[in-house]
């Protein structure tokens, strides 16, 4: 067995405080890793740390890019635990659209019709709950009872079947032990 890391993210800027407020749940992003460090935590975001117009496919480590902008970033990690085939497979499928990540975007539309919760499906267009939830579901690791361009952060926040290991700031994720911010528990158990 192996352990897989799904991270929820809120930053604070105005683009994760609306999704938010669609959303009603306290993290606006999600991100998976595919190892406890979360180094990387791979989703589909901003691409220039500075601005969300430009999205799509990314790589994020924890202390860079829109991270080490927002250090007050606050973010949950659960863990899951899969078989051995099934990390690889969702290794080999994360890696397929790192390496065609030109032919991916992110998925605009998809917020707003989120919103009124009405979501679509798109072809090589993700938002970061569709994108991780969908290489989970590529991976034969099938956690949600929806198709993933439905899935939404929430759905990961509110999952009983995840070990929330950590909550508090994302800066602070390394510094983490078992006297003061470090978790380990059965979501909503």
């Amino acid at each position: 067995m192996k352990k897989v890391y799904i991270i929820t993210t809120y930053t604070g800027t105005v683009l994760s405080f609306l999704i938010r407020r669609i959303s009603k749940t306290p993290y606006a992003h999600v991100s998976i890793s595919l190892n406890e460090q979360l180094r990387p935590m791979y989703s589909f975001g901003r691409l220039n740390p500075k601005t969300p117009i430009f999205a799509g496919f990314v790589e994020e480590n924890i202390n860079e890019g829109l991270y080490a902008i927002r250090t007050n970033t606050m973010c949950r990690v659960y863990s899951l635990d899969v078989t051995d085939e099934q990390y690889h497979k969702l290794y080999k499928n994360i890696m397929n659209v790192s390496e065609n990540r030109e032919q991916y975007d992110y998925d605009v539309k998809a917020l707003l019709y989120l919103s009124i919760d009405r979501p679509r499906e798109k072809e090589f267009k993700y938002v970061c709950s569709h994108f991780v939830a969908d290489m989970l579901e590529k991976s034969d690791i099938n956690i949600m009872n929806k198709p993933s361009y439905e899935v939404r952060p929430n759905d990961f926040y509110d999952y009983k079947g995840l070990v929330l290991e950590y909550e508090g700031l994302l800066s602070k994720y390394y510094d983490r032990n078992k006297n003061d911010m470090y978790l380990r528990r059965t979501v909503n158990a």
